[in-house]
This record gives structure tokens, sequence and C-alpha cells, in this order.
């Protein structure tokens, strides 16, 4: 019953940020201004299967702080296959870390930072 409830808000919050990066791309000139003083989309994906992902698990909290960012993790469940089950992880955030790959042509894996939708990096790499 908790995971059900938390599937569905899961599945919520997944719709809500496509429909928010969607009605974003689609500003008019006019209010281009406004869409670039809004902070940056990061969106992790992470999971704590992955020996790789601690690092960029901090990297992202510590861009988290800043104004200009707004900083979101999804935990993925390709890794639960190995035998330890991510409690955080969620087929939704599969499906969303799937949908940016066949949209903009993005290899999959942990730890992947997705930046505004549009570009992706190893999630670790703090210089870049």
């Amino acid at each position: 019953m908790k995971f059900s409830s938390s599937r569905r808000w899961c599945q919520g919050l997944s719709a809500l940020l496509m429909a928010a990066a969607a009605n974003a791309q689609a500003a008019d000139p006019a209010a281009r201004t406004a869409a670039e003083a809004r902070p940056v989309l990061l969106e992790l994906f992470t999971s704590q299967g992955c020996s790789s992902c601690p690092p960029a698990d901090a990297v992202l909290r510590d861009l988290s702080g800043r104004s200009d960012v707004l900083a979101l993790g999804f935990h993925v469940d390709y890794w639960d296959y190995l035998g330890w089950v991510d409690p955080f992880a969620s087929p939704v955030f599969t499906a969303r870390q799937q949908a940016y790959a066949r949209q903009r042509g993005f290899q999959i894996y942990t730890p992947q930072l997705v930046i505004d939708g549009q570009s992706a990096m190893v999630g670790s790499r703090r210089g870049q």
C-alpha cells in the first residue's frame, strides 16, 4: 500500500515536471527574459546500488543550495537486479531517464546529470 501511494506520487511529480519543461520550451520570445532568469534544472539519475553515485549525490547536494539551481535526484531501478533493492528507486524515474535518451540521443548510465533537459554529463564531474 505504501509503495503504491509513493509510486502514484512519483508519477504525478514526473508528469508535473515534464509539463513544466514543455511550457518553458514553448515560451514566446517576449517571455524569454523571464525564462533566462529561471533556475537551471538539474536532474541526477542515481542509485544506491551504484558505487560511483555517492560523489554525484554530494555534487547535487552542494548545487542545491544555490538560488539559480533547481536540483532533483531520481533513483533508477535498473541496478536492483544485483540483489540489493534501492528503497528510493522507481520505474517511473527509470522511464524518465529513458525518455531523455530517446528524445535527445543520450546514453543511459549512472550517475547521469541532465541539465535543463538539453544536455547530459557524468554527475560526479564537479568541475564541469
